[in-house]
């Protein structure tokens, strides 16, 4: 699973409760950038509307590269974060979105100062 970073010992107790910011990035498999689109935007609106712990829930599309793709998170805390790689909407936006990838997507995460 992506979220192995989870199961990592736990950061530090300021850390622990400040706001998890998060940046993933994805290139689409060439004729598959609509598709994943759309699983991008249709998993950010479930994120945004389900999961009371998300402050945002962003995805974009990098200017002039149809296929490039980021999505910007903000969780209020760890334990929010935590619960959103254990959800079962991400683990169906992975098995639907993995196989229209390009490469493998990258993960950025960060605490909020």
């Amino acid at each position: 699973m992506v979220w192995e970073v989870l199961r990592e010992p736990h950061p530090s107790k300021s850390a622990h409760s400040a706001a998890v910011c998060l940046v993933v990035r994805a290139e689409a498999r060439n004729g598959a950038e609509e598709r994943v689109g759309k699983l991008l935007r249709e998993f950010a609106y479930q994120v945004r509307n389900d999961e009371l712990g998300c402050d945002s829930y962003v995805v974009t599309r990098l200017m002039g590269a149809d296929g490039h793709f980021a999505a910007h998170a903000r969780f209020v805390d760890f334990t929010a974060f935590r619960a959103h790689g254990e959800t079962e909407h991400l683990e169906s936006l992975l098995d639907r979105l993995t196989p229209l990838l390009a490469s493998p997507f990258s993960m950025e995460i960060y605490f909020e100062l």
